[in-house]
């Protein structure tokens, strides 16, 4: 995977890794041309986790997610791109993990737009977040002030029965009980649980293959001389 990357990148390509516990039909609509619209023709609201959730289960690769504050771009009054945050769920040296962002539309500065809304109104002093290198290349990121921090390679798990996908991380942070609702309770391995109801072992060790997630870091006291964030103070 890594040299087909590689090479397509060479040939100015970008080469999409598809696994199987993705959504094809998703990746084809991502990769359809878009109608466009500009930002600064859209206006910013706060939005419920609901409408959040609605709007990315059709719209986003990872589908929904709990979020503790959703903002939405709207063209026209209608909703064109949603990007969402919540507290950290894997390194709480954070203050907040940006969780999603998608968009219906090409938005042109939606990102940013939406960003910059976040950063207003909350004023956080750190945010992570995560790129699947399978399917994008991050650049996004900092065009918003955020800076590279590491390439983390994970461990999935996947059931070729129910064609269930679960990421090493999602299992470290809530156990296999908690994921199927079962009570196995402490002192059972929650890997050992895995590979006997059915899940195989997916282990990408190699740090330079393409399905691991880059981390990357913003802190406002850092970046607070960036465009979008002119005027914003760190707190004291």
């Amino acid at each position: 995977h890594y040299n087909k990357s590689k090479f397509a990148e060479s040939k100015g390509y970008r080469c999409i890794h598809v696994w199987d516990w993705d959504n094809i039909d998703l990746i084809i609509q991502q990769l359809k041309k878009r109608l466009r619209v500009y930002a600064r023709n859209c206006s910013v609201q706060l939005i419920e986790n609901k409408t959040s959730n609605q709007f990315l289960i059709k719209n986003h690769l990872q589908g929904k997610v709990d979020a503790a504050v959703c903002f939405g771009l709207f063209y026209n009054n209608e909703l064109v791109s949603v990007m969402t945050f919540g507290k950290p769920r894997y390194n709480k040296n954070y203050e907040y993990e940006l969780l999603r962002y998608a968009s219906s539309y090409e938005v042109v500065g939606g990102a940013e737009k939406l960003f910059a809304e976040f950063i207003r109104a909350k004023n956080p002093q750190s945010i992570i977040s995560y790129c699947d290198k399978s399917k994008f290349t991050g650049a996004v990121y900092p065009r918003l002030g955020f800076k590279h921090v590491a390439t983390n390679v994970g461990k999935h798990w996947y059931n070729m029965n129910t064609e269930q996908h679960i990421t090493d991380n999602l299992l470290r942070q809530k156990g296999f009980d908690q994921l199927h609702g079962t009570s196995f309770g402490k002192g059972t391995s929650n890997e050992e649980l895995m590979r006997e109801n059915g899940y195989v072992e997916i282990d990408f060790s190699n740090p330079v293959l393409t399905n691991s997630n880059a981390k990357w870091a913003f802190t406002i006291d850092k970046y607070s001389d960036h465009i979008l964030f002119k005027g914003v103070q760190p707190r004291g």
